[in-house]
């Protein structure tokens, strides 16, 4: 360590007498660039399954995404997390291959599968060399037609998934997180964001087998492919490996109203001897195909998602109570959410709720600066065209056009959107967005120790980590 210490110390002064010199010859920021994205050719097979073709041909690689339009908010009562259950365990057994089969025969290809369910839609991802992509494509129709859910493998997945959620209990942010979302939506199904330790025991195989039988259907679903590949080879080699699956009935999507949020409400999670306060402050926003969506990014943006936000330089750059303040903006099938965040130590937990309101009210009375709005469409531009660079990427936004049934020239007109929205706009979308007098908090951690700062609350209820409602601690 001393030998260490001295050879910094002997070749730090090199770097000093430059440094100014280079902070003031800073390059200059380059010219946007447009994003010019591939064309899609779209067909649709004989049993109702819509197949996207994109040649992106930057590297010999391939990206399928086959997706089903049913996603956690399907789940049956008391069975939260049965929808992510059944795309994880269409990869440990299929009437032709066995689990390690499977692992084997994707390993062998050079490719990587992995299943995720949101709350709108359920997806099968695939990677790998585009020269293989009729081998992936024919692993991907095993699995989603022809699954045997093996009694072992549910098994050991619910005992991996208790343990987790075990681990997960002693994270505030998860807790925080899981505690907001019920909150919010009470018994709307977008409450739910995957297994509890209830729902565990109640999923079983018969249920995931009546989940695949219901949902799993071509004419519920769509397939991707982004890659270096002629659109023609990819849907011949789709018609091999999905042109028998069996079309059926799908359950008619239901619109579940949201709930409406009058007050401020704190749901306070009793985290016993916490040096911390874990926040979050929140209210409803938009669903993903409203027109006024690009309005409320750029808002979110300005507000606190970006680390140069409103939110960032008070209670980070001025105040210094916490490192990494933020807010979300998520808007999906049937409406959405915002939720500002930060986790601050406990004496200035209720000075970072004033600052959060303070924050979101002066958004709503004076709307963006000249400035700030222009950086703001300037970042998300360009942060469109970094996100849509790799196949991947690419494929994903693909994705969210299909779950949401976005309009098809969505990659082609995002930049052109995003750019309209006036100052008044966002100042509306504020008022909008950011809801101040009616609200839902939720902050995890200590209330013995900062209760005195929470007097401004009338409406307090007290959960402990896993939930479950307790009188207000002593």
């Amino acid at each position: 360590m001393i030998r260490a210490l001295i050879m910094l110390l002997a070749v730090a002064p090199l770097a000093v007498p430059g440094r100014a010199d280079a902070q003031s010859t800073l390059p200059a920021v380059g010219a946007e660039r447009a994003f010019a994205p591939p064309p899609r050719i779209e067909r649709t097979l004989p049993n109702g399954l819509r197949v996207v073709a994109v040649r992106y041909g930057s590297v010999p690689k391939a990206t399928v995404i086959l997706g089903i339009q049913s996603g956690l908010a399907v789940d049956p009562p008391g069975k939260a997390g049965l929808a992510q259950f059944v795309v994880d365990l269409l990869q440990e057994g299929t009437a032709s291959r066995s689990s390690e089969q499977i692992k084997r025969e994707a390993f062998g290809i050079g490719a990587s599968v992995t299943g995720a369910a949101g709350q709108d839609a359920s997806t099968l991802q695939v990677r790998g060399l585009s020269e293989t992509l009729p081998g992936m494509l024919s692993l991907v129709g095993d699995l989603v037609q022809n699954p045997t859910f093996p009694q072992g493998e549910l098994e050991l997945m619910k005992t991996n998934s208790a343990q987790q959620l075990q681990a997960q209990a002693a994270s505030p942010q998860f807790v925080n997180n899981r505690e907001f979302r019920l909150a919010l939506f009470g018994d709307h199904p977008y409450a739910r964001t995957g297994a509890t330790p209830q729902s565990l025991s109640a999923i079983d195989r018969d249920s995931i087998v009546d989940f695949h039988r219901t949902y799993y259907r071509p004419n519920n679903a769509y397939l991707l492919v982004v890659g270096d590949v002629a659109p023609d080879a990819v849907f011949a080699a789709a018609e091999r490996a999905l042109g028998g699956w069996q079309r059926g009935a799908v359950p008619e999507k239901k619109t579940t109203p949201l709930p409406v949020v009058k007050g401020r409400k704190l749901v306070f999670v009793q985290r016993p001897n916490s040096v911390q306060s874990t926040i979050s402050v929140g209210n409803f926003a938009t669903a993903r195909d409203d027109s006024r969506y690009y309005t409320l990014l750029l808002t979110n943006q300005i507000f606190g998602a970006a680390f140069d936000s409103r939110l960032v330089r008070n209670i980070r750059e001025e105040k210094g109570f916490t490192y990494s303040p933020q807010s979300q903006f998520q808007a999906m099938a049937q409406g959405g959410l915002y939720r500002a965040g930060a986790a601050v130590r406990n004496e200035v937990t209720g000075a970072t709720l004033k600052e959060i309101y303070w924050e979101i009210d002066n958004l709503r009375a004076g709307g963006p600066q000249a400035e700030e709005l222009s950086d703001a469409k300037q970042y998300s531009r360009g942060l469109f065209v970094i996100q849509n660079a790799t196949q991947t990427g690419f494929a994903q936004t693909l994705n969210t056009v299909n779950t949401f049934g976005l309009p098809k020239d969505y990659p082609e007109t995002f930049q052109r959107q995003i750019s309209q929205p006036s100052a008044e706009a966002i100042k509306t979308g504020a008022q909008m967005l950011l809801g101040s007098e009616d609200s839902v908090v939720v902050i995890v951690g200590d209330y013995t120790k900062v209760k005195d700062q929470l007097g401004a609350f009338a409406n307090i209820t007290f959960v402990d980590l896993n939930g479950k409602p307790i009188p207000e601690p002593k």
